[in-house]
Protein backbone atom coordinates (compact mmCIF):
# COMPACT_ATOMS: atom_id res chain seq x y z
CA UNK A 1 0.00 0.00 0.00
CA UNK A 2 1.75 3.32 -0.77
CA UNK A 3 1.23 6.06 1.94
CA UNK A 4 -1.66 8.12 1.11
CA UNK A 5 -3.57 4.72 0.99
CA UNK A 6 -2.85 3.70 4.52
CA UNK A 7 -3.70 7.77 5.56
CA UNK A 8 -7.13 6.73 4.66
CA UNK A 9 -7.22 4.86 8.38
CA UNK A 10 -6.29 8.00 9.98
CA UNK A 11 -8.27 10.64 7.96
CA UNK A 12 -11.36 8.52 9.02
CA UNK A 13 -10.53 8.14 12.50
CA UNK A 14 -9.83 12.32 12.80
CA UNK A 15 -12.92 13.21 10.81
CA UNK A 16 -14.84 10.80 13.18
CA UNK A 17 -13.10 13.01 16.24
CA UNK A 18 -13.88 16.15 14.70
CA UNK A 19 -17.29 15.60 14.09
CA UNK A 20 -17.67 14.43 17.91
CA UNK A 21 -15.71 17.96 18.67
CA UNK A 22 -18.78 19.82 16.99
CA UNK A 23 -21.50 17.73 17.90
CA UNK A 24 -20.28 18.11 21.89
CA UNK A 25 -19.64 22.30 20.94
CA UNK A 26 -23.20 22.61 19.72
CA UNK A 27 -25.12 20.81 22.11
CA UNK A 28 -23.01 22.46 25.16
CA UNK A 29 -23.41 26.12 23.59
CA UNK A 30 -26.97 25.08 22.81
CA UNK A 31 -28.01 23.96 26.45
CA UNK A 32 -26.74 26.97 27.59
CA UNK A 33 -29.80 28.91 26.12
CA UNK A 34 -33.07 28.80 26.26
CA UNK A 35 -33.32 31.17 22.74
CA UNK A 36 -35.29 28.95 20.44
CA UNK A 37 -33.50 31.36 17.72
CA UNK A 38 -29.84 30.60 19.29
CA UNK A 39 -30.60 27.08 18.75
CA UNK A 40 -31.82 27.07 15.82
CA UNK A 41 -28.51 28.36 14.84
CA UNK A 42 -26.46 25.33 15.79
CA UNK A 43 -28.47 23.10 13.31
CA UNK A 44 -26.10 24.04 10.59
CA UNK A 45 -23.25 22.61 12.80
CA UNK A 46 -24.72 18.92 13.34
CA UNK A 47 -25.64 18.61 9.54
CA UNK A 48 -22.36 19.64 9.26
CA UNK A 49 -20.94 17.04 11.55
CA UNK A 50 -23.53 14.10 10.24
CA UNK A 51 -21.51 15.42 6.80
CA UNK A 52 -18.21 14.33 8.52
CA UNK A 53 -19.58 11.08 10.31
CA UNK A 54 -20.53 9.93 6.80
CA UNK A 55 -17.25 10.87 4.89
CA UNK A 56 -14.86 9.43 7.85
CA UNK A 57 -17.11 5.91 7.27
CA UNK A 58 -16.59 6.19 3.90
CA UNK A 59 -12.46 6.46 4.24
CA UNK A 60 -12.32 3.79 6.82
CA UNK A 61 -14.39 1.46 4.58
CA UNK A 62 -12.17 2.27 1.64
CA UNK A 63 -8.59 1.49 3.48
CA UNK A 64 -10.45 -1.44 4.54
CA UNK A 65 -11.21 -2.39 0.61
CA UNK A 66 -7.73 -1.18 -0.02
CA UNK A 67 -6.23 -3.27 2.62
CA UNK A 68 -7.73 -6.48 1.72
CA UNK A 69 -7.23 -5.65 -1.69
CA UNK A 70 -11.17 -6.32 -2.59
CA UNK A 71 -12.80 -3.56 -3.70
CA UNK A 72 -16.46 -2.85 -2.09
CA UNK A 73 -18.06 -2.66 -5.46
CA UNK A 74 -16.75 -5.32 -8.10
CA UNK A 75 -17.34 -5.15 -11.85
CA UNK A 76 -16.67 -8.95 -13.15
CA UNK A 77 -13.31 -8.19 -15.83
CA UNK A 78 -13.04 -4.50 -14.75
CA UNK A 79 -10.15 -3.26 -12.46
CA UNK A 80 -9.62 -0.40 -10.58
CA UNK A 81 -12.81 0.45 -9.26
CA UNK A 82 -11.26 0.72 -5.62
CA UNK A 83 -12.67 4.45 -5.01
CA UNK A 84 -16.39 3.45 -6.55
CA UNK A 85 -18.07 3.26 -2.87
CA UNK A 86 -15.82 6.96 -1.46
CA UNK A 87 -17.47 7.85 -3.89
CA UNK A 88 -21.32 7.12 -3.54
CA UNK A 89 -21.01 8.14 0.21
CA UNK A 90 -18.77 11.50 -0.57
CA UNK A 91 -21.78 12.66 -2.48
CA UNK A 92 -24.10 11.58 1.06
CA UNK A 93 -22.07 13.80 2.48
CA UNK A 94 -22.47 16.34 0.25
CA UNK A 95 -26.12 16.49 0.72
CA UNK A 96 -26.18 17.57 4.39
CA UNK A 97 -23.24 19.76 3.69
CA UNK A 98 -25.30 21.54 1.02
CA UNK A 99 -28.80 21.32 3.54
CA UNK A 100 -26.23 23.48 6.02
CA UNK A 101 -25.20 25.50 3.15
CA UNK A 102 -28.74 26.47 2.56
CA UNK A 103 -29.46 27.31 6.15
CA UNK A 104 -26.54 29.40 6.43
CA UNK A 105 -27.07 31.54 3.71
CA UNK A 106 -31.05 31.61 3.57
CA UNK A 107 -31.34 30.48 0.55
CA UNK A 108 -33.66 27.36 -0.39
CA UNK A 109 -32.77 27.51 -4.31
CA UNK A 110 -29.16 27.54 -3.71
CA UNK A 111 -29.68 23.83 -1.58
CA UNK A 112 -31.95 22.64 -4.10
CA UNK A 113 -29.55 23.67 -6.81
CA UNK A 114 -26.87 21.45 -4.95
CA UNK A 115 -28.84 18.52 -4.01
CA UNK A 116 -29.63 18.03 -7.87
CA UNK A 117 -26.25 18.30 -8.65
CA UNK A 118 -25.74 15.94 -5.81
CA UNK A 119 -28.55 13.47 -7.89
CA UNK A 120 -27.43 14.07 -11.26
CA UNK A 121 -23.62 12.88 -9.75
CA UNK A 122 -25.51 9.77 -8.49
CA UNK A 123 -26.88 8.72 -11.77
CA UNK A 124 -23.70 9.25 -13.75
CA UNK A 125 -21.76 6.71 -11.70
CA UNK A 126 -25.14 4.61 -11.74
CA UNK A 127 -24.80 4.32 -15.48
CA UNK A 128 -21.26 4.44 -15.54
CA UNK A 129 -21.42 1.13 -13.36
CA UNK A 130 -24.33 -0.20 -15.62
CA UNK A 131 -22.30 0.80 -18.94
CA UNK A 132 -19.27 -1.84 -17.64
CA UNK A 133 -21.21 -4.51 -16.56
CA UNK A 134 -22.33 -5.03 -19.61
CA UNK A 135 -19.14 -4.03 -22.39
CA UNK A 136 -16.30 -3.84 -19.33
CA UNK A 137 -14.65 -0.80 -21.06
CA UNK A 138 -16.03 2.52 -22.15
CA UNK A 139 -15.18 5.57 -22.47
CA UNK A 140 -18.74 7.18 -21.93
CA UNK A 141 -18.34 5.19 -18.44
CA UNK A 142 -15.05 7.10 -18.07
CA UNK A 143 -16.54 10.72 -18.81
CA UNK A 144 -19.54 10.03 -16.70
CA UNK A 145 -17.28 9.19 -13.85
CA UNK A 146 -14.77 12.19 -14.50
CA UNK A 147 -18.04 14.60 -14.60
CA UNK A 148 -19.46 13.36 -11.51
CA UNK A 149 -15.82 14.44 -9.99
CA UNK A 150 -16.11 17.52 -11.18
CA UNK A 151 -19.44 18.19 -9.96
CA UNK A 152 -18.11 16.67 -6.52
CA UNK A 153 -15.30 19.50 -6.80
CA UNK A 154 -17.64 22.30 -7.45
CA UNK A 155 -20.15 21.62 -4.51
CA UNK A 156 -17.16 20.82 -2.25
CA UNK A 157 -15.65 24.33 -3.37
CA UNK A 158 -18.84 26.19 -3.20
CA UNK A 159 -19.12 25.31 0.19
CA UNK A 160 -15.42 25.47 1.37
CA UNK A 161 -15.44 29.29 -0.25
CA UNK A 162 -18.64 29.69 2.07
CA UNK A 163 -17.06 28.65 4.84
CA UNK A 164 -13.86 30.65 3.85
CA UNK A 165 -16.28 33.80 3.52
CA UNK A 166 -17.54 33.44 7.09
CA UNK A 167 -13.59 33.04 8.64
CA UNK A 168 -13.27 36.14 6.72
CA UNK A 169 -16.23 37.89 7.68
CA UNK A 170 -16.15 37.15 11.65
CA UNK A 171 -12.75 35.99 12.00
CA UNK A 172 -13.46 32.94 13.59
CA UNK A 173 -10.94 30.37 13.76
CA UNK A 174 -14.08 27.43 13.46
CA UNK A 175 -15.44 28.67 10.22
CA UNK A 176 -11.87 28.83 8.96
CA UNK A 177 -10.92 24.79 9.90
CA UNK A 178 -14.50 24.35 8.47
CA UNK A 179 -13.62 25.48 4.92
CA UNK A 180 -9.98 24.37 5.29
CA UNK A 181 -11.41 21.01 5.33
CA UNK A 182 -13.13 21.30 2.76
CA UNK A 183 -10.86 22.62 0.55
CA UNK A 184 -8.62 20.01 1.14
CA UNK A 185 -11.06 17.67 0.45
CA UNK A 186 -10.91 18.80 -3.05
CA UNK A 187 -7.91 18.36 -3.85
CA UNK A 188 -8.40 14.96 -1.87
CA UNK A 189 -10.73 14.12 -4.53
CA UNK A 190 -10.23 9.80 -5.39
CA UNK A 191 -10.02 10.91 -9.52
CA UNK A 192 -7.17 13.32 -8.87
CA UNK A 193 -5.23 10.77 -7.89
CA UNK A 194 -4.66 9.02 -11.59
CA UNK A 195 -3.52 12.54 -13.28
CA UNK A 196 -1.23 13.58 -10.11
CA UNK A 197 2.59 12.47 -9.68
CA UNK A 198 2.94 10.30 -6.27
CA UNK A 199 5.11 13.33 -4.46
CA UNK A 200 1.85 15.78 -5.24
CA UNK A 201 -0.48 13.22 -3.54
CA UNK A 202 1.70 12.62 -0.45
CA UNK A 203 1.64 16.70 -0.24
CA UNK A 204 -2.26 16.87 -0.80
CA UNK A 205 -2.61 13.47 2.15
CA UNK A 206 -0.24 15.81 4.48
CA UNK A 207 -3.16 18.59 4.11
CA UNK A 208 -6.02 16.64 4.08
CA UNK A 209 -4.70 14.87 7.58
CA UNK A 210 -4.57 18.65 8.63
CA UNK A 211 -8.55 19.35 8.54
CA UNK A 212 -9.87 17.13 10.75
CA UNK A 213 -7.08 18.65 13.77
CA UNK A 214 -7.78 22.03 12.87
CA UNK A 215 -11.42 21.47 13.36
CA UNK A 216 -11.27 19.69 16.85
CA UNK A 217 -8.72 21.97 17.86
CA UNK A 218 -11.05 24.80 16.75
CA UNK A 219 -14.24 23.73 18.22
CA UNK A 220 -11.78 22.99 21.29
CA UNK A 221 -11.21 26.47 21.72
CA UNK A 222 -13.75 28.10 20.02
CA UNK A 223 -12.46 31.93 21.60
CA UNK A 224 -9.26 32.14 19.48
CA UNK A 225 -9.27 34.23 16.94
CA UNK A 226 -7.98 33.05 13.12
CA UNK A 227 -3.70 32.58 13.21
CA UNK A 228 -1.18 30.09 11.51
CA UNK A 229 -1.35 28.85 15.64
CA UNK A 230 -4.40 26.73 14.09
CA UNK A 231 -2.40 25.30 11.25
CA UNK A 232 0.56 24.35 13.85
CA UNK A 233 -1.66 22.49 15.64
CA UNK A 234 -2.92 20.11 12.38
CA UNK A 235 0.71 19.41 11.15
CA UNK A 236 1.34 18.63 14.65
CA UNK A 237 -1.41 15.81 13.93
CA UNK A 238 -0.35 15.53 9.85
CA UNK A 239 3.14 14.70 10.63
CA UNK A 240 3.62 11.90 13.31
CA UNK A 241 0.77 10.35 11.05
CA UNK A 242 2.49 10.66 7.39
CA UNK A 243 6.01 9.54 9.58
CA UNK A 244 3.55 6.00 11.05
CA UNK A 245 2.23 5.42 7.59
CA UNK A 246 6.38 5.72 6.09
CA UNK A 247 7.14 3.38 8.36
CA UNK A 248 3.59 0.97 7.92
CA UNK A 249 4.67 0.93 4.12
CA UNK A 250 8.01 0.96 4.72
CA UNK A 251 9.90 -3.10 4.47
CA UNK A 252 10.69 -2.98 7.60
CA UNK A 253 7.24 -3.69 9.24
CA UNK A 254 8.06 -6.87 10.78
CA UNK A 255 11.17 -5.04 12.51
CA UNK A 256 9.95 -4.31 16.20
CA UNK A 257 12.95 -2.70 16.91
CA UNK A 258 12.59 -0.29 13.93
CA UNK A 259 8.66 0.33 14.23
CA UNK A 260 9.07 0.93 18.08
CA UNK A 261 11.52 3.05 17.30
CA UNK A 262 10.01 4.76 14.46
CA UNK A 263 6.50 4.93 16.28
CA UNK A 264 8.24 6.48 19.17
CA UNK A 265 10.11 9.09 17.03
CA UNK A 266 6.68 9.95 15.47
CA UNK A 267 5.62 10.79 19.01
CA UNK A 268 8.17 13.17 19.69
CA UNK A 269 7.08 14.83 16.45
CA UNK A 270 3.82 15.86 17.85
CA UNK A 271 5.37 17.44 20.82
CA UNK A 272 7.84 19.23 19.07
CA UNK A 273 5.30 20.59 16.42
CA UNK A 274 3.27 21.73 18.80
CA UNK A 275 5.95 23.05 20.68
CA UNK A 276 6.16 25.27 17.65
CA UNK A 277 2.43 25.84 17.54
CA UNK A 278 2.60 27.51 20.94
CA UNK A 279 5.41 29.13 20.41
CA UNK A 280 3.86 30.97 17.56
CA UNK A 281 0.85 31.64 19.56
CA UNK A 282 2.92 33.10 22.11
CA UNK A 283 4.97 34.93 19.77
CA UNK A 284 2.00 36.51 18.05
CA UNK A 285 0.43 38.54 21.13
CA UNK A 286 4.02 39.49 22.27
CA UNK A 287 5.83 40.03 18.99
CA UNK A 288 9.61 39.37 20.95
CA UNK A 289 12.37 38.06 19.24
CA UNK A 290 13.38 35.25 21.22
CA UNK A 291 9.70 33.94 20.85
CA UNK A 292 10.01 33.49 17.44
CA UNK A 293 13.44 32.04 18.11
CA UNK A 294 11.79 28.96 20.22
CA UNK A 295 8.94 28.70 17.25
CA UNK A 296 11.88 28.46 14.67
CA UNK A 297 13.54 25.67 16.75
CA UNK A 298 10.98 23.88 17.02
CA UNK A 299 9.97 23.47 13.76
CA UNK A 300 13.44 22.84 13.02
CA UNK A 301 13.56 19.97 14.87
CA UNK A 302 10.51 18.73 13.42
CA UNK A 303 11.88 18.73 9.99
CA UNK A 304 14.63 16.94 11.00
CA UNK A 305 12.46 14.11 12.97
CA UNK A 306 10.58 13.66 9.90
CA UNK A 307 12.68 13.51 6.75
CA UNK A 308 15.42 11.77 9.07
CA UNK A 309 13.22 8.77 9.90
CA UNK A 310 10.92 8.78 6.63
CA UNK A 311 14.63 8.86 4.57
CA UNK A 312 16.10 5.91 7.13
CA UNK A 313 13.09 3.59 6.20
CA UNK A 314 12.88 4.13 2.23
CA UNK A 315 10.91 6.89 1.43
CA UNK A 316 13.49 8.78 0.63
CA UNK A 317 17.61 8.72 -0.27
CA UNK A 318 18.99 8.00 2.98
CA UNK A 319 22.44 10.02 2.79
CA UNK A 320 19.76 13.00 1.96
CA UNK A 321 17.59 12.85 4.85
CA UNK A 322 20.77 12.26 7.01
CA UNK A 323 22.27 15.53 6.36
CA UNK A 324 19.04 17.54 5.91
CA UNK A 325 18.43 16.25 9.37
CA UNK A 326 22.02 17.30 10.70
CA UNK A 327 21.61 20.70 8.96
CA UNK A 328 18.09 21.34 10.82
CA UNK A 329 18.97 19.41 14.07
CA UNK A 330 22.20 21.43 14.24
CA UNK A 331 20.51 24.61 13.08
CA UNK A 332 17.69 24.64 15.99
CA UNK A 333 20.43 24.04 19.14
CA UNK A 334 22.37 26.93 17.15
CA UNK A 335 18.93 28.83 17.24
CA UNK A 336 18.83 27.86 20.81
CA UNK A 337 22.19 29.56 22.13
CA UNK A 338 20.98 32.28 20.29
CA UNK A 339 17.21 32.35 21.80
CA UNK A 340 19.69 31.45 25.60
CA UNK A 341 21.90 35.14 24.46
CA UNK A 342 18.76 37.43 24.33
CA UNK A 343 16.90 35.75 27.50
CA UNK A 344 20.18 36.14 29.12
CA UNK A 345 19.99 40.42 27.88
CA UNK A 346 23.49 40.14 25.81
CA UNK A 347 22.20 41.27 22.55
CA UNK A 348 25.12 42.74 21.04
CA UNK A 349 26.45 39.09 21.07
CA UNK A 350 23.63 37.13 19.39
CA UNK A 351 24.71 37.16 16.06
CA UNK A 352 28.16 35.58 16.87
CA UNK A 353 26.81 31.67 16.99
CA UNK A 354 25.71 31.85 13.76
CA UNK A 355 28.89 33.67 12.34
CA UNK A 356 30.56 30.64 13.63
CA UNK A 357 27.65 28.15 12.07
CA UNK A 358 27.33 29.12 8.77
CA UNK A 359 30.40 28.24 7.02
CA UNK A 360 30.89 24.94 9.51
CA UNK A 361 28.06 23.89 8.15
CA UNK A 362 28.39 24.72 4.14
CA UNK A 363 31.42 22.97 3.92
CA UNK A 364 30.31 19.95 6.39
CA UNK A 365 27.20 19.43 4.13
CA UNK A 366 29.64 19.93 1.29
CA UNK A 367 30.63 16.11 1.81
CA UNK A 368 27.44 14.94 0.94
CA UNK A 369 26.87 11.91 0.21
CA UNK A 370 29.60 10.99 2.04
CA UNK A 371 29.02 9.43 5.12
CA UNK A 372 28.81 11.95 8.53
CA UNK A 373 31.61 11.01 10.49
CA UNK A 374 33.48 11.31 7.89
CA UNK A 375 32.37 14.90 7.03
CA UNK A 376 32.89 15.94 10.26
CA UNK A 377 36.33 14.50 10.85
CA UNK A 378 36.92 15.77 7.43
CA UNK A 379 36.08 19.76 9.04
CA UNK A 380 36.63 18.96 12.87
CA UNK A 381 37.90 22.45 13.62
CA UNK A 382 34.83 24.12 12.00
CA UNK A 383 32.48 21.12 13.85
CA UNK A 384 34.34 21.74 16.85
CA UNK A 385 33.41 25.44 17.83
CA UNK A 386 30.10 24.56 16.76
CA UNK A 387 29.75 21.46 19.36
CA UNK A 388 30.56 24.08 21.82
CA UNK A 389 28.25 26.42 21.23
CA UNK A 390 25.25 23.67 21.26
CA UNK A 391 26.12 23.36 25.22
CA UNK A 392 26.13 27.17 25.57
CA UNK A 393 22.01 27.11 26.56
CA UNK A 394 22.37 24.13 28.92
CA UNK A 395 25.07 26.13 30.76
CA UNK A 396 22.85 30.07 30.63
CA UNK A 397 19.72 27.96 31.39
CA UNK A 398 20.98 26.01 34.55
CA UNK A 399 22.83 28.98 35.87
CA UNK A 400 19.61 31.23 35.89
CA UNK A 401 17.75 28.30 37.38
CA UNK A 402 20.12 27.87 40.01
CA UNK A 403 19.48 31.99 40.36
CA UNK A 404 15.88 32.23 40.84
CA UNK A 405 15.97 28.76 43.35
CA UNK A 406 18.19 30.87 44.88
CA UNK A 407 15.43 34.05 45.29
CA UNK A 408 12.79 31.83 45.22
CA UNK A 409 11.46 33.08 41.79
CA UNK A 410 8.36 31.17 40.39
CA UNK A 411 8.41 29.89 36.66
CA UNK A 412 12.27 28.43 37.52
CA UNK A 413 11.17 25.38 36.24
CA UNK A 414 11.36 26.20 32.56
CA UNK A 415 15.13 27.17 32.38
CA UNK A 416 15.78 23.92 34.13
CA UNK A 417 13.64 22.41 31.59
CA UNK A 418 15.51 23.67 28.81
CA UNK A 419 18.70 23.04 30.25
CA UNK A 420 18.01 19.23 31.15
CA UNK A 421 15.89 19.03 28.03
CA UNK A 422 19.01 20.21 25.54
CA UNK A 423 21.54 18.12 27.55
CA UNK A 424 19.30 14.79 27.00
CA UNK A 425 19.11 16.22 23.10
CA UNK A 426 22.73 16.44 22.46
CA UNK A 427 24.30 13.45 24.40
CA UNK A 428 22.15 11.36 22.65
CA UNK A 429 21.49 12.71 19.04
CA UNK A 430 24.89 13.43 17.66
CA UNK A 431 27.18 10.83 19.06
CA UNK A 432 25.09 7.79 17.81
CA UNK A 433 24.22 9.93 14.71
CA UNK A 434 27.86 9.23 13.79
CA UNK A 435 27.50 5.62 13.31
CA UNK A 436 25.73 4.41 10.46
CA UNK A 437 22.55 2.57 11.78
CA UNK A 438 21.16 0.50 9.31
CA UNK A 439 18.21 0.55 8.37
CA UNK A 440 17.15 3.24 11.56
CA UNK A 441 19.42 5.28 14.32
CA UNK A 442 17.90 4.45 17.56
CA UNK A 443 18.41 7.66 18.94
CA UNK A 444 15.41 8.95 16.82
CA UNK A 445 13.03 7.65 19.36
CA UNK A 446 15.80 8.04 22.50
CA UNK A 447 15.31 11.59 21.96
CA UNK A 448 11.87 11.73 22.68
CA UNK A 449 12.82 12.14 26.28
CA UNK A 450 14.50 15.44 25.86
CA UNK A 451 11.68 17.06 23.29
CA UNK A 452 9.05 15.99 26.26
CA UNK A 453 11.03 17.91 28.85
CA UNK A 454 11.37 20.86 26.05
CA UNK A 455 7.48 20.87 25.46
CA UNK A 456 7.07 20.88 29.29
CA UNK A 457 9.35 23.73 29.77
CA UNK A 458 7.95 25.41 26.73
CA UNK A 459 4.14 25.39 27.57
CA UNK A 460 4.89 26.13 31.36
CA UNK A 461 3.95 22.45 32.27
CA UNK A 462 6.70 21.71 34.47
CA UNK A 463 5.78 24.27 36.87
CA UNK A 464 2.26 23.44 37.44
CA UNK A 465 1.58 22.04 41.11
Amino acid sequence: MEIYEIAYLFIGLATLVAAGTIINYSRKRSAATSDPEIKKAFRPLYLFAIGLIIFAIGALLTYWELLVQIPWIQISEVTGTYYYLLYYITLGELFFLAISASIIMQQRLIGLFMIIMIVVGFLLMFNAIRILEDVRSSNIATFYINFGYVLTIIILGAIAILFSWIAYDTKRSTSLALGYAMVVQVFAIPGLYEILPTSIILAITIFALMGPAMIAFAFLRPDQKISGELIGYGASFAAPVIVVTGLLTSPYTSDIFVMTIGIVGAIAIMFTAGAASYSYGRWRETRQTPTALLMGIFASFTAGQVVGILGSVGSFEKAFSIYFDLVASSLALVLFSVFAILAAGYRTSATVPLIIYIPAIIFTASAYPAPISEAIITWWYLVLPVMVLFFIPVIIFFNVWRRMKRTGTAGRMRPLGFSIGLLAYILIRFPLMLIDFQPLDPSYGLISIGFVILWMATTGRLDRR
